[in-house]
C-alpha cells in the first residue's frame, strides 16, 4: 500500500500549475510514480484478487509516460513540433494522449479505491475518497475546458490547477489515513 501512496505522490506534485504540463521531469516522475503503483498494485494483489483490474491501466501509463519522455527528450513533444498540416494531425492526436493519459490516472484511482472499499470493509472512508477523486476529476475536466476555450485568460486554468493541486493534497492525506495509518488492520487481512 505504501508502493502506492508514493506513486500517487510522484504522479500528483509537479514542478509547476500549467494545465499542460509535459516536460521531461513530469514524464520522469510519472514513470517513478506508476512503476511504483504497479508494484503497489502486484503486492496486493496476492490477498485482493479484484486489484488485479487496474494492473493494465497502470502498464498502459507506465508506457505512455515512456513514450513521452522519449518524444520529449527528442524534441518531438506534441506542444513543441512544427505545425504543417500532416504534423498539426499527429500533434492533436499527441495532444489527445496526453489529456487521456493524465485523465486515466483518476480511473486508476477509483478502480484501486472501489476494490479496497469491498475487501477492507472501509467502505464510508472509502466514500469519500471516492467523492474527492470524482471532485478531481470534475476540476480536471473544467481546466481542460477554461485552457482551452479561454486561451487569453491563462489564469483560470492556474487557478483551478491550483484547486486540483489542493483536491490533491486532500485526496493524499485521506488516502493515508485510511489505508496506510491504521496499517494494523489492513495487516489483518493477510
Amino acid at each position: 500500500m505504501i508502493n502506492i501512496f508514493l506513486g500517487l505522490l510522484f504522479i500528483f506534485f509537479k514542478p509547476n500549475l500549467s494545465f499542460l504540463d509535459i516536460g521531461i521531469a513530469y514524464y520522469i516522475t510519472n514513470i517513478i510514480g506508476y512503476i511504483s503503483i504497479f508494484f503497489g498494485v502486484k503486492e496486493l494483489a496476492r490477498k485482493y484478487n479484484g486489484i488485479v483490474k487496474v494492473q493494465p491501466y497502470v502498464i498502459f501509463m507506465m508506457i505512455h509516460s515512456i513514450i513521452f519522455l522519449l518524444l520529449n527528450v527528442s524534441g518531438n513533444s506534441p506542444l513543441t513540433i512544427e505545425m504543417s498540416s500532416y504534423m498539426a494531425v499527429i500533434s492533436l492526436i499527441g495532444l489527445g494522449f496526453i489529456i487521456v493519459g493524465t485523465f486515466l490516472v483518476f480511473i486508476i484511482i477509483s478502480k484501486l479505491i472501489e476494490v479496497l472499499k469491498v475487501e477492507t470493509s472501509k467502505t464510508v472512508s472509502a466514500r469519500k475518497l471516492e467523492l474527492v477523486c470524482a471532485a478531481m476529476m470534475i476540476t480536471f475536466f473544467l481546466t481542460g475546458v477554461s485552457y482551452f476555450l479561454f486561451p487569453l485568460t491563462p489564469e483560470i486554468p492556474q487557478m483551478m490547477m491550483g484547486i486540483l493541486l489542493f483536491l490533491k493534497v486532500i485526496f493524499l492525506f485521506g488516502f493515508y489515513n485510511v489505508f496506510l495509518r491504521n496499517r494494523e488492520s489492513i495487516v489483518e487481512h493477510y
